[in-house]
């Protein structure tokens, strides 16, 4: 299953910083919304985009 998801800033609600295109579940799983969510975090953590207090994760046609 693939979302399309985006990283805006708290501060500045309307500013996307980030997109990203997430797979999960080619293993044969149900991932849910919350997995997705999750996901972006661990990656925006990484790429040094922020941190779960400063940023708000928005999924497309969700």
């Amino acid at each position: 299953m693939r979302k399309i998801i985006d990283l805006y800033k708290k501060s500045a609600k309307d500013q996307l910083v980030w997109t990203y295109i997430i797979n999960l579940g080619q293993d044969g799983s149900h991932p849910s919304i919350l997995d997705f969510k999750e996901e972006a975090l661990r990656l925006a953590v990484i790429d040094n985009l922020g941190t779960e207090q400063t940023l708000i994760i928005k999924i497309r046609g969700y």
